[in-house]
């Protein structure tokens, strides 16, 4: 079968509404979580127990105080985009979520318009809703002069390229907050379940990745065991495994050109200590914007109660 190409898939989605809609639609029964059979695992070996004589308690961090702030991304340029800061006041971890990476993948940007106005009871928020605002107007999925965000990873203060000073921006937004849980919320043309594998990356609509990162082993499974039982048959979230995502290598293999082209958000853990990185991807394909948005809530909110933010 011919591989099913982003871009070719979603061009044709340009008719869908912008404005969102009540999340309606709900899913009946149990469910297990969907693993791709690939990629299942039986699970980690014990840890070696540290002699307690060498355990070093880590300081916990100060939280910071209870409020709001907002700050603009890309200032000045036609790009610049809002991000939202919201802290509880109570010790917790950090957790950042992105949409609208790609302007023609409105759930996931609408979703994130939600979260923003979220207030977390331990830690702290960050969203950027809308991260390719000049996409979004346009109700495309980027412009070559202004790159793809999510291949410009970990991203060049310096570049001539704004998706690729604004993935730097993210980055350090992630490090000056101690992020460790970022979530990229993404839509794809066709169900992953429904196309043989390896059909490109059009189709994986209704797939939950983890790239390398602390909490890549369990995290995106453990975001299914809460979603799943929520949600129809046909809307099963299956985890793929990321590590092939992870930071390049310094050095191209033998023989090969040093690639120049950067790496999508799952590659962030190899840049920001402490940081898990997990896309989540929504099908397009005869299911409604609300009914996607309403799926793109559901995660959010497994990832923030599994962060203890919720």
């Amino acid at each position: 079968m011919r591989p099913i190409t982003r871009r070719a898939f979603l061009a044709s989605s340009a008719a869908v509404a912008f404005a969102a809609c009540t999340p309606g639609g709900s899913g009946s029964g149990s469910k297990q979580v969907v693993v791709a059979p690939q990629l299942a695992a039986e699970g980690n070996e014990p840890p070696v127990p540290t002699p307690a004589s060498t355990l070093i308690p880590a300081p916990s961090p100060t939280p910071l105080p209870r409020g709001s702030e907002e700050r603009v991304l890309l200032a000045g340029t036609p790009s610049e985009t809002r991000l939202s800061i919201r802290h509880s006041g109570a010790r917790g971890p950090a957790t950042m979520v992105l949409g609208g990476v790609h302007g023609n993948e409105p759930g996931g940007w609408l979703a994130a318009d939600e979260v923003a106005s979220w207030e977390p009871t331990a830690g702290s928020l960050i969203v950027l809703p809308r991260a390719n605002i000049q996409a979004l107007n346009a109700f495309v999925r980027t412009f070559d002069e202004i790159a793809d965000l999510n291949r410009m990873y970990p991203g060049d203060p310096d570049s001539v390229f704004l998706m690729e000073r604004l993935a730097f921006e993210i980055l350090q937004t992630c490090r000056e907050f101690g992020v460790e849980l970022l979530l990229d919320m993404h839509e794809s043309w066709a169900f992953y379940a429904e196309h043989p594998p390896n059909s490109g990356t059009g189709a994986l609509g209704q797939t939950i990745t983890a790239g390398p990162g602390p909490q890549q082993d369990s995290f995106g499974q453990r975001i299914a065991s809460i979603a799943n039982p929520q949600v129809a048959q046909r809307e099963q979230f299956i985890v793929r495994e990321g590590t092939q995502f992870g930071r390049p290598t310094a050095t191209a293999p033998s023989g090969q050109p040093q690639s120049l082209r950067g790496r999508s958000s799952l590659s962030a853990g190899g840049h920001v200590p402490g940081l898990t990185p997990i896309l989540v991807e929504m099908g397009q394909t005869d299911q409604p914007l609300d009914r996607r948005v309403e799926l793109h809530l559901i995660t959010a909110r497994a990832v923030l109660q599994l962060q203890g933010q919720i």
